[in-house]
C-alpha cells in the first residue's frame, strides 16, 4: 500500500495511475489482485472491523496456500521530491514471507526492496525512504560536453587575440592609403 493509513495521501507518494497489474507466477483461481486509487479495505479497530480507503497494490491467496506467487502492478506514481523523506505503508496477514518491490521500467533496476515475514497476524509496517532514487540524475551526454568545452576554447582564444588592435591598425591604415590614392588619380587626370 503507498497511502498512509488514513487515504489522505500525506506520505510523499501516491499511485497518479494504473497501467496493468497481473500474476508472473503461481496464480491459483481464488487468488485475488486488486491495484488502484482510493481503493476499499478492511481494517481492526478496538475489536471491529472499519472499512478504510487508499492507494494500493493487493493480492490474496487463500488461506493456508504457501505457494511461491508473484505479481506485479505496472503504475505510474506520483513521488513529491520537495519532501525529505517519503513513505509506503506495507500490509501483510497469515504467514509466509513477502516480498515488495519498487522497479522502475525504463531502467529495469530496482528503486527499493523490503521483505516482511508474517506472524500469523494481520502486520502494518510502515517503511521510510528518500525521494531520490526515484528520479534519474541529470547527465550529460559526451558529444555537448565536448561542443561546450570547443566553444570556451574558442572564446579564450578570440578574447586573448588582439582582435580589437589589429582592427584599428587596419582603420588607421586605410585612412592613410585612401588621400594618397585621391592625389594619385588627381594627378593621373590632369596629365
Amino acid at each position: 500500500m503507498f497511502d498512509d493509513l488514513n487515504g489522505t495521501n500525506t506520505n510523499g507518494i501516491r499511485i497518479k495511475s494504473v497501467l496493468s497489474s497481473g500474476w508472473l507466477l503461481g496464480k491459483d483461481e481464488n487468488d485475488v489482485l486488486d491495484a488502484g486509487r482510493k481503493v476499499a479495505w478492511p481494517d481492526q479497530e478496538y475489536n471491529s472491523i472499519i472499512t478504510r480507503h487508499g492507494d494500493m497494490v493487493s493480492f490474496f491467496k487463500g488461506i493456508r496456500n504457501f505457494h511461491y506467487t508473484e505479481a506485479y502492478a505496472d503504475l505510474i506514481l506520483e513521488v513529491d521530491s520537495s519532501l525529505p523523506q517519503i513513505y509506503v505503508w506495507l500490509m501483510t496477514g497469515g504467514n509466509g514471507t513477502t516480498t515488495f518491490d519498487i522497479v522502475s521500467k525504463t531502467t529495469g533496476g530496482t528503486i527499493w526492496r523490503d521483505v516482511v515475514v508474517g506472524t500469523g497476524e494481520t502486520q502494518q509496517v510502515r517503511r521510510v525512504m528518500t525521494p531520490q532514487p526515484f528520479f534519474r540524475a541529470g547527465r550529460a551526454e559526451s558529444s555537448v560536453v565536448v561542443a561546450w568545452l570547443s566553444a570556451v576554447i574558442v572564446i579564450i582564444i578570440v578574447l586573448n587575440f588582439p582582435l580589437l588592435e589589429a582592427l584599428n591598425r587596419y582603420v588607421r591604415r586605410e585612412r592613410q592609403t585612401k588621400p594618397s590614392r585621391r592625389r594619385e588619380r588627381e594627378a593621373v587626370e590632369q596629365e
